[in-house]
């Protein structure tokens, strides 16, 4: 199997690459335009040939496409795909708001999904197979990476809400794939969101905390972008008590094995993410983040703050604060 990268505009595709040259595959090329000294080590790596443009690497005709452009380029790489008929498994992010994924909602058709590696986590899915037949009361997930990384100047279009959506759809989204594991499809009316800078270098946000409803079921999603370990948990409440999980730090733990596995079927055409679930996600997310920074106020930086919930922070409630994103 042949497998030419379309971005290394962040970590993922490393991995991704390594994976796939475990489980026999050859990397056929790499393109990138914005990000030459990430090509340059991913190329030196890998041994994988550098290619000048888009065209030049998809006219190699390789067997499938992993694409982590930045996120503006997300829907341009993925049309160019479905053009040559090529599968693509396009890393997160493809939008960072909702004409983002309108635009990516109204690609023609082709052999495609996108997804967190979260969604693939032998764990979770073991978690959610549980929890069937279960009757589930509410849901809490956490997600937590540390953004220090997204603030030095390559890397930094990260954290913009423009750029890759900022902490809430860049953190967020694994928070809201992990939930569509559990909750599959669903989608969330936001009731109440909010959020702190903690740090004034960011330009979106240092965590987020949402209550929502989805499918009926109360849900809290709690997005970190504090130091420390990441960790990515769940727990559920059900008629037979309190199911808790917290995803092992390690790469297979994390998902990355089986998205390597899904990636490998993709190239035999079957596509492992129904894309309205990928909708789903994104639109959680999107309105998530938009309840959050909807008023000009935030919880503010100083340490404690949150404690104090002075006036004019970034909450929105009730009614006000949103309907069934569609």
């Amino acid at each position: 199997m042949r497998v030419a990268f379309a971005g290394v505009a962040h970590s993922h595709p490393f991995s991704d690459a390594a994976g796939l040259i475990a489980r026999g595959a050859e990397i056929a090329g790499v393109w990138d335009q914005d990000d030459p000294e990430r090509r340059r080590d991913f190329s030196a790596r890998f041994g994988a040939p550098v290619l000048s443009g888009l065209d030049d690497l998809l006219a190699g005709n390789p067997d499938v496409v992993v694409a982590t452009p930045r996120t503006s380029r997300a829907a341009e790489v993925a049309e160019a795909c479905a053009q040559a008929g090529i599968p693509v498994f396009a890393n997160k992010t493809i939008a960072a708001d909702a004409a983002g994924l309108a635009r990516w909602e109204a690609l023609p058709p082709g052999v495609r999904f996108t997804s967190s590696v979260l969604r693939f986590a032998p764990a979770l899915a073991a978690f959610a197979t549980a929890l069937r037949g279960e009757r589930v009361h509410a849901v809490d997930v956490h997600a937590q990476h540390d953004i220090a990384g997204f603030l030095t100047a390559d890397r930094r279009w990260q954290d913009e809400p423009s750029g890759a959506g900022g902490t809430l759809v860049n953190i967020g989204l694994h928070a809201w794939e992990m939930l569509d594991v559990l909750l599959p499809g669903g989608r969330a009316e936001i009731r109440s969101a909010v959020r702190t800078t903690g740090d004034p270098r960011t330009s979106s946000e240092l965590l987020g905390s949402v209550h929502a409803v989805v499918e009926g079921i109360p849900v809290s999603v709690t997005i970190a972008g504090v130091g420390g370990a990441d960790r990515y948990a769940v727990r559920a409440w059900t008629d037979r008590g309190t199911r808790e999980l917290v995803l092992p730090d390690e790469a297979d733990g994390l998902g990355y094995g089986a998205t390597a596995d899904a990636v490998c079927a993709l190239a035999r055409g079957v596509v492992p993410v129904d894309p309205r679930r990928t909708s789903a996600v994104y639109r959680n997310a999107i309105a998530a983040a938009e309840a959050a920074r909807r008023d000009e106020g935030f919880l503010g930086t100083e340490t404690g703050a949150a404690l104090r919930l002075p006036r004019g922070h970034a909450r929105t409630d009730g009614d006000d604060a949103g309907s069934e994103t569609t």
